[in-house]
């Protein structure tokens, strides 16, 4: 028994040898085939051949390329100037500068128009066709028409695209979501936000390709209190956490209070107040205190002493102290 498990050890080792054995090209002279280990698959015949993919091989016979399987067979004739293997059972074949798509039949997949190929990811390839790029995936099918002036990868979910000198994005199924009529978008730090440029002017756009201002301000920066703060002719407007838009008319930030999440902004030499939450009082005071805990603030109102809460309700000196309460500190 031991005899017989040895020689069955032997006999599959020695299988798995062969079996692993990998067709490989052979140069006899000045021509080129196929081996098999010590088995001639494709005589030497060619006077070139390079590996594409499992099983396939390009040949160069006269001047011209095709591709061989390892037994010898012909899946696409020699009437091409070069051939390279583009995956999923596919190859790009050259005539003369332009390269284009065929499959293992030799069907054309992409008409050859095309002058390169360039993967952007594991299933996009950036291509360019007379000057202009598009995008096809790893099947061959066109995604994004060869019309931009530039395709390059923006984040996970889009593509920017250039046409006329201005930028826009596109998604991986050819859809325009932002057209192309901005100069660039920036990255917001620490936000899932973007800045969008047109001339010296910017705006604002999420990452789903949502434009939430146009381009018409000066400078669009992080309020962690507010939202975002905006600049624009000198004056100065809030974006709130809320998706408000507040005006730029404020030609200064008296103060901050992020526990509350409001600030104090004066507008023609009068205070007013914006919360995080989109509520904004108008600037109707001479003067006014810091918010107090319970976010009620003194204010002067046309030389008289009064009061205000956060959200811009004016109140009376009773709800100021309450059943027996102390004014604010």
């Amino acid at each position: 028994m031991k005899t017989i498990a040895f020689l069955l050890t032997v006999f599959f080792s020695v299988s798995s040898v062969a079996y692993a054995q990998k067709a490989e090209i052979y140069q006899n002279k000045d021509k080129f085939g196929i081996k098999q280990g010590d088995k001639t698959l494709v005589k030497a015949q060619y006077e070139a051949m390079e590996f594409l993919e499992e099983g396939f091989f390009a040949f160069k016979k006269k001047g011209k390329c095709g591709v061989i399987t390892k037994s010898g067979t012909i899946v696409i004739p020699d009437a091409y100037d070069g051939v390279k293997s583009y995956g999923n059972g596919l190859f790009l074949v050259k005539d003369g500068k332009a390269w284009g798509l065929v499959d293992r039949t030799n069907k054309l997949v992409l008409p050859i128009s095309y002058t390169s190929f360039k993967f952007v990811n594991d299933h996009l390839c950036e291509v360019k066709s007379q000057g202009k790029f598009g995008l096809i995936n790893k099947y061959g099918e066109i995604v994004i028409p060869a019309q931009y002036e530039g395709v390059a990868p923006f984040n996970d979910t889009f593509f920017l695209i250039e046409k006329g000198g201005k930028s826009g994005l596109i998604d991986d199924n050819g859809k325009v979501v932002v057209e192309a009529q901005y100069d660039g978008f920036d990255k917001i730090a620490d936000k899932d936000l973007y800045n969008v440029r047109l001339g010296n002017k910017i705006g604002l756009m999420t990452a789903e390709g949502q434009v939430l201002l146009d381009p018409v301000y000066d400078n669009i920066e992080d309020d962690a209190c507010i939202g975002m703060k905006l600049t624009e002719n000198g004056k100065i407007g809030f974006y709130t956490k809320t998706r408000r838009l507040v005006a730029p008319v404020y030609s200064r930030v008296l103060f901050y209070q992020p526990e509350l999440g409001l600030v104090v902004v004066e507008e023609g030499g009068k205070f007013g107040v914006v919360t995080s939450r989109g509520t904004v009082t108008p600037s109707a005071y001479e003067n006014i205190s810091r918010f107090s805990p319970r976010g009620i603030a003194f204010v002067e109102k046309s030389g008289k002493l009064m009061a205000i809460n956060s959200e811009g309700r004016e109140m009376i000196l009773q709800e100021i102290m309450g059943a027996g309460n102390q004014p604010p500190q």
